[in-house]
């Protein structure tokens, strides 16, 4: 659950061709499978107003990764959800509405069980091409991804993971920052990318190196489950951690320099080498 993806109704089918003289207009099986599905959408939106006191708005999504977001905007709550969710009984509907209201700690727990029950129904991508619509530049200005991210994998994981890594794209938000997200890894396509508020002068190699091989341990250990909930850091990740020689250093060294990183603005990317950027598919540097 976090960001939401395409637009409008999620599954946009391509233009039929055109011929002269002629208006293509969508197959039959088609213009079925739209009508039935905004029928079904009102039918959501309806179930989901009469748990909830806030104004509405729906939008039904195929995303490949985020099933449900939602945000407010001039006193509008919209809500996009996964095509899964039309299928939904009224025990996860309910769940639903409690998460949006954010009254319900066990909501989001009947909402990871629903999702993973019918994963079946989200659109397979190959992670090639996911990391394909990614620019990669692990070379940044003082700390190089890809030679962290090789050491790391030679010293202490025995050349296990096979993931890219690339400084992250800027995120647009209004300053100062109440949280910053240094590290992120996508399962889907095989990718770590690290904020790039890290590639500063003074912000240390070793603290650098943390947390590409944090974000590495999650290649490693991916997600478990303990009683119904999700564990992104099980005990297994925990110990393997533990392992590198200055996690204990680089924890201080966050704790005396957050606020720095949460103050981070992004220098003007004109004169950036392009030649640093490349496809994830062709390998890395």
């Amino acid at each position: 659950m976090g960001r939401a993806g395409r637009p409008e109704r999620g599954r946009r089918e391509a233009p039929a061709p055109t011929t002269a003289g002629r208006t293509a207009r969508a197959s039959p099986a088609i213009q079925s499978g739209l009508q039935l599905e905004a029928i079904w959408s009102q039918a959501l939106l309806r179930r989901l107003r009469s748990r909830c006191p806030q104004r509405l708005a729906l939008r039904i999504t195929d995303n490949v990764h985020t099933m449900l977001s939602f945000r407010r905007r001039d006193g509008l709550l919209e809500v996009r959800l996964h095509h899964m969710f039309l299928v939904a009984p009224d025990p996860v509907v309910a769940s639903l509405a409690a998460y949006i209201r954010g009254s319900e700690p066990r909501a989001s727990e009947v909402l990871d069980r629903f999702i993973l029950r019918h994963r079946w129904l989200i659109r397979r991508v190959p992670p090639h091409v996911r990391r394909s619509r990614v620019p990669i530049r692990s070379r940044g200005r003082h700390h190089d991804l890809a030679a962290l991210f090789d050491g790391l994998n030679r010293e202490l994981l025995g050349g296990k993971v096979d993931c890219e890594i690339t400084w992250g794209a800027a995120p647009r938000v209004k300053l100062p920052r109440k949280s910053i997200k240094l590290g992120s890894y996508s399962a889907d396509s095989r990718l770590i990318r690290i904020h790039p508020a890290l590639d500063q002068a003074h912000v240390p190699g070793y603290f650098v190196r943390w947390i590409v091989f944090h974000e590495m341990l999650h290649h490693l250990h991916g997600i478990t489950r303990k009683g119904g909930r999700r564990c992104v850091h099980s005990p297994g990740f925990c110990a393997d951690e533990q392992r590198y020689p200055a996690l204990e250093r680089s924890r201080a060294w966050e704790r005396e320099n957050l606020d720095g990183l949460l103050a981070w603005e992004p220098e003007a990317e004109a004169g950036e080498d392009v030649a640093q950027l490349r496809v994830a598919a062709g390998g890395r540097r």
